[in-house]
């Protein structure tokens, strides 16, 4: 008698390949989303580093930062941060206090929870706004100086997408001779306030992101 070889019908097939679509379907943006916070962790920490080291040669040739006479809410003081910074950053494109055509900050950002954030950093002139040849931008102005010297915010990817607070959008300042990541206990939004606490505004997550190397805040 002839052997018959085995096979799989056509049904067997098409049902094994909805279970892998299936699955892959489920699994899919779960990486997606691991492989973006590993970037942002990546890309901020980086960008961190590099914000610092030019804060530390800055002040080799200027002096410190308290002696630069920054005001508050100072369009001047914003472009003297940028004159004593800018020669110790790898900056690729240098958007200045009004960058109308968007090329480092997009119109709008988002908050943690959702809500639209109204403050159009790109066009407001108390903002100097850079970016770097790493791909994320950077934006600063003069702060009061019992709270900090300066006030950050660097976004990880410049204009693109998601363009929200704690995701790929982070606040720092420069105080008592160094950069703080917002959330510290010594900064203006505690992160459990302001990050890790439910719907947030997402301003006190660049010291959870810092400090605990995870965006498990978002999960």
């Amino acid at each position: 008698m002839k052997k018959k070889n085995a096979a799989f019908s056509l049904a067997e097939i098409l049902i094994t390949l909805g279970i892998i679509g299936i699955v892959a379907a489920m699994s899919i943006p779960n990486l997606i989303q691991k492989n973006f916070e590993r970037r942002v962790i990546s890309t901020l920490k980086e960008t961190l580093s590099i914000l610092a080291q030019a804060f530390r040669l800055s002040q080799e040739e200027y002096g410190e930062v308290e002696g630069w006479g920054l005001v508050q809410w100072s369009a001047e003081s914003a472009s003297l941060i940028a004159d004593n910074l800018r020669p110790f950053l790898k900056i690729s494109v240098d958007c200045g206090l009004n960058d109308t055509n968007r090329r480092c900050v997009p119109s709008k950002y988002l908050m943690l929870n959702g809500a639209k954030y109204d403050i159009d950093y790109a066009a407001d002139a108390w903002y100097y706004k850079i970016a770097l040849l790493n791909g994320s931008s950077i934006w600063w102005r003069a702060a009061s100086e019992n709270d900090a010297l300066i006030y950050f915010w660097i976004d990880i990817n410049g204009k693109q997408l998601p363009n929200t607070f704690g995701k790929d959008l982070f606040m720092f300042s420069y105080a008592n001779g160094t950069v703080v990541p917002n959330g510290s206990p010594f900064s203006s939004h505690d992160a459990k306030q302001h990050c890790i606490k439910g719907k947030t505004t997402g301003w006190g997550c660049a010291y959870y992101v810092i400090v605990q190397g995870n965006m498990n805040y978002l999960h």
